[in-house]
């Protein structure tokens, strides 16, 4: 599968901005530069050749600027996120990186800037590997009032949070939002499935007091964690249900699992 993330989805992100269709500014940038470029004109000119806003154009023509979207657009291409497939490495960080959005870490709603819970396995956390994989720089943020460590991006992280949310990762408080799980997980490779549902009990799964199972407690909407469970079952062959708060992994499971305890 392929256009997991593609230049016009993640263009809209950036809708009702300095420019309403934020795709449109986009299409109107490429034409106008690349008449610039053909025929060596100015603001003025191409403006009136192509019909378009000479105050848009100058910014792009006369003094290099571009809409906010183009430049993520680069950014993202630069970073292999765009038009990446499952079995891209940089998908691998990108699909980890969602998983724990989902289970810990957070996406800003104002500037889209994405925060990634560093877990109780410290330097072994997967957060390190999915963020060197997606190309990702980052800084470790600690000291956070008894809250667990986070991981944030230290350069591109605002285009990340989009492409991101473009991928199904929650934008904003997650306990004011009626979740699903990515819809890029129907049908995806084994592998790409298997990560998901181990990045996530990696952050959410504690071990069951008094028992061997583990157990996975969050206030979300119940289709969620019915999904969520079920995707966990599929992945590791059975044996987690759903009870009227939480969901129990059992024991033989959590065994299997013991590496993310």
């Amino acid at each position: 599968m392929t256009d997991l993330v593609n230049e016009q989805v993640l263009a809209h992100t950036y809708d009702g901005g300095s420019y309403p269709d934020a795709w449109e500014a986009v299409e109107q940038y490429r034409r106008a530069t690349r008449y610039a470029s053909k025929h060596n004109t100015k603001s003025g000119a191409t403006a009136s050749a192509l019909d378009l806003p000479r105050s848009r154009l100058r910014t792009w023509i006369d003094e290099d600027g571009a809409p906010d979207a183009m430049r993520a657009i680069e950014t993202a291409r630069d970073h292999g996120w765009l038009n990446c497939e499952y079995d891209d490495s940089e998908f691998a960080g990108l699909n980890a990186l969602v998983a724990n959005v989902l289970s810990g870490g957070s996406i800003t709603e104002r500037h889209y800037r994405p925060m990634f819970t560093i877990n109780h396995r410290g330097e072994d956390s997967h957060i390190f590997d999915a963020l060197e994989l997606a190309n990702v720089p980052y800084e470790v943020v600690d000291d956070r009032d008894g809250r667990a460590d986070e991981a944030r991006p230290s350069d591109g992280g605002t285009v990340l949070g989009r492409v991101l949310a473009v991928l199904g990762a929650p934008v904003g408080p997650k306990a004011d939002q009626r979740l699903e799980l990515p819809a890029y997980l129907e049908g995806a490779p084994e592998d790409v499935r298997e990560t998901f549902v181990y990045s996530y009990l990696e952050n959410r799964a504690i071990p069951h007091e008094g028992k061997d199972t583990l157990t996975i407690r969050e206030e979300r909407n119940r289709e969620y964690l019915k999904d969520l469970t079920q995707l966990i079952n599929d992945v590791t062959g059975g044996g987690v249900q759903l009870g009227d708060r939480d969901i129990v992994i059992s024991s033989s499971i959590a065994r299997e699992l013991g590496t993310i305890r």
